[in-house]
């Protein structure tokens, strides 16, 4: 499945089961994927602007050349050490520290 930008409503996915999809170069800005299973899918090029991406799992994803996402956004999902990241985002950064 390829998604492409087309003039519609912001896409709401809470809780969609969207495995290996082909989300690149979809515009997701402000897309509600709220706890979505999106392992294995590919968002090469898409733009998460202000994309809701809590709880989502981003495990073995790939998010090469993403734009707009954040550490914040990265950080309320659940990625591994296969999720592929844009370049921009530094990894380290979202291993949160451990509370005192």
């Amino acid at each position: 499945m390829r998604v492409r930008k087309v003039d519609a409503p912001t896409l709401r996915l809470p809780g969609a089961f969207i495995r290996r999809t082909n989300w690149s170069g979809a515009d997701l800005s402000e897309a509600n994927l709220t706890n979505a299973d999106a392992t294995g899918a590919s968002f090469v090029g898409a733009d998460m602007n202000g994309a809701d991406l809590a709880g989502t799992v981003l495990r073995g994803a790939d998010l090469t050349g993403v734009k707009n996402l954040t550490p914040e956004q990265l950080r309320s999902a659940i990625i591994d050490e296969a999720t592929k990241l844009p370049d921009y985002i530094d990894r380290s950064a979202l291993i949160l520290a451990p509370a005192e």
